[in-house]
């Protein structure tokens, strides 16, 4: 359909288009179909979708502003999570995907997708597996 956005129809975890997601709106961000958050540098949580606040169990507005590493998930402070992040940031750039099991859930593993551009933030897509 002539002038229909479908950044988020197009938009598939495997994907490594960090400038789409740089380009959706809050309604397309909200309507993925998987988790995802985006970081600052420091780990400060920008952005956090509605599937990722369903399944976490965590409200947006709770999660914006505060350290995804220390206070929102600290079983992701590990080398294997945290590592990839530390690495992708002083690299100034990553695209790796991994299992992850959040110690909170115990289950399911989820898929992990680590995302930056260089000059950009970090995005971390979360999908069941």
């Amino acid at each position: 359909m002539p002038g229909m956005n479908t950044t988020t129809t197009e938009f598939r975890f495997e994907d490594s288009d960090t400038e789409r997601l740089d380009l959706m709106s809050a309604l397309e961000f909200d309507t993925l179909p998987f988790g995802i958050i985006r970081l600052d540098t420091e780990g400060r949580v920008l952005a956090y979708n509605r599937a990722e606040s369903l399944y976490s169990g965590l409200k947006q507005q709770h999660v914006i502003g505060r350290d995804w590493f220390r206070d929102i998930a600290p079983c992701t402070n590990t080398a294997k999570f945290f590592g990839k992040f530390k690495e992708g940031v002083a690299k100034d750039m990553i695209d790796t995907t991994f299992d992850y099991v959040f110690t909170r859930f115990s289950e399911p593993t989820v898929r992990v997708h680590l995302l930056k551009a260089p000059g950009e933030d970090l995005w971390v897509l979360i999908k069941r597996v």
